[in-house]
């Protein structure tokens, strides 16, 4: 067999040439508890990189305001821009699941060594971007001493790019493997170092030097490119993942493998780039309101941004466990799964819920401070969209992880226009008209931002439970669990 057809054997979907294979768990209390194997340890992983950002904007701000606007601007720019191509080598995690229940190992490695190639070719584009952000955002009259700092700040953040998304196809494939406690150990333990870094070369501790804010950004490049080489020594040690010779041949690029990754990937990356879009014009029409209604909105995000990451890493579970019960031909098995993973989201949603609505001033006051006066419009604006949250929040969870489902029978076309059109037909639009027509303010663009969440969930599950459901049908009756996964 030539290299040539030997490498468009291993790009194959997996489940167009299933082996006989266990399919693994048969009750609902097994599935479960695969699903939360997987989830708790990447949950935990994504809070701690929550509280690595939030430890960066408490240390920076000492510096004074200027500063904070600038890294946090500088900041979540480029993470939008990260999280486009971590989005699209985020079904590398699908393809391995998928080649590991139909019992081909070797493919797996394949599509892993593929997406490091990809992820490589992605970061090159969007670090040049980020490198140039601030002179374009000069053409939008920001301050520029905000810019200045900004841009001080990039040049030495944007060295987190490659390793941030060599990190993200990595952490696919342990996930996919049901091996993601090390993915949980490595950051938090970068918890700690971003800290004691961060801290010391912005402020000049610890013997380093005082480098200000670009003393953020280094701080953050240096630990993403620790978290990589971290996860990438323990995958050629640890005995699980030693026979799958991960980064053996890792010179040899299959274009064909990597059309693949990024057929099915860049949807993904186009519904990242809708979300994220929702929720900045979101904040950019809470600053027309004011700045009470901006800091209200802040508040309320940062804080469901917790339940969030929750579902968010239940998703992932989902999308891996559809995959393998695809790829080891049980579609009932993947059906489980998938709905088992919405359920399990709208347990935990209803739960966070419950606190929302139990406390809202307390939460609120985790932020300001409440004896103050002059806060008082600001909690009082608080409390009201906590209350939204609450609804919000459930069909949040639902659509996040319907649309990782989804992916898990590679459907990641449909999913993005599904979310276009809750998003940007219903949500945005809904909430203007609710806010500035009338009347209804702060609370008007969340209960916009709750309607157009609540039609992408609502479809999302929709459209999983039926094209699952389908699926089981035509194996069921052909006598096979290969049919094939295609948009409708």
């Amino acid at each position: 067999m030539t290299r040539r057809r030997r490498s468009a054997q291993e790009a194959k979907p997996a489940s167009t040439t299933p082996r006989p294979r266990a399919a693994g768990p048969v009750n609902l209390r097994q599935e479960v508890r695969s699903l939360l194997v997987i989830a708790a340890p990447l949950a935990a992983a994504y809070l701690a990189e929550i509280a690595m950002m939030i430890t960066d904007m408490v240390i920076v701000g000492r510096l004074g305001s200027v500063q904070l606007a600038a890294v946090g601007l500088a900041g979540d720019l480029m993470i939008e821009i990260m999280l486009f191509g971590m989005a699209i080598v985020s079904i590398v995690g699908v393809l391995v699941a998928q080649a590991i229940g139909a019992g081909d190992e070797a493919s797996g490695a394949h599509h892993l060594r593929q997406g490091l190639w990809l992820a490589t070719a992605l970061s090159v584009p969007g670090m040049l971007l980020c490198w140039n952000l601030m002179p374009l955002l000069a053409l939008t009259d920001q301050d520029p001493a905000v810019l200045a700092f900004g841009e001080s700040y990039l040049h030495a953040a944007v060295w987190c790019f490659l390793p941030s998304l060599w990190f993200v196809v990595l952490r696919e494939f342990v996930a996919a493997l049901s091996r993601p406690q090390s993915v949980m150990v490595i950051t938090v333990a970068a918890v700690a170092l971003n800290a004691v870094l961060s801290y010391g070369l912005v402020h000049g501790a610890f013997g380093l030097p005082a480098l200000g804010v670009a003393g953020a950004g280094w701080a953050t490049s240096i630990v993403c490119w620790v978290m990589f080489a971290a996860l990438a020594w323990h995958m050629t040690r640890a005995a699980r993942f030693r026979p799958y010779r991960v980064f053996h041949a890792l010179s040899r690029l299959d274009p064909a493998a990597c059309r693949q990754i990024l057929a099915l990937g860049l949807p993904l990356g186009g519904l990242a780039l809708m979300e994220g879009g929702l929720f900045a014009v979101t904040a950019i029409l809470m600053g027309v309101l004011g700045a009470e209604a901006l800091a209200a909105n802040q508040i309320v995000i940062t804080v469901i941004g917790i339940t969030f990451v929750v579902a968010m890493a239940l998703g992932e579970a989902a999308a891996i466990r559809v995959a393998y019960g695809m790829g080891a031909g049980d579609p009932a098995q993947a059906q489980r799964a998938g709905l088992l993973g919405i359920g399990l989201g709208v347990l935990v949603s209803a739960a966070a819920a419950v606190v929302v609505l139990a406390a809202p001033e307390t939460l609120a006051g985790l932020f300001l401070d409440l004896g103050d006066p002059a806060n008082r419009e600001v909690v009082e604006l608080t409390a009201g969209l906590f209350v939204i949250a609450a609804v919000f929040q459930i069909f949040d969870g639902v659509q996040a992880i319907s649309s990782r489902a989804l992916r898990g029978l590679r459907d990641t076309f449909a999913p993005m226009w599904i979310a276009g059109l809750g998003y940007w037909g219903f949500g945005i639009p809904g909430g203007y008209l609710l806010a500035f027509v009338f009347g209804y303010g702060a609370s008007g663009l969340w209960w916009g931002l709750a309607l157009g969440l609540s039609v992408t969930a609502v479809m999302l599950a929709w459209r999983f439970f039926r094209l699952s459901w389908r699926i089981r049908q035509q194996a069921e009756a052909s006598g096979s669990a290969a049919a094939e996964v295609v948009d409708s």
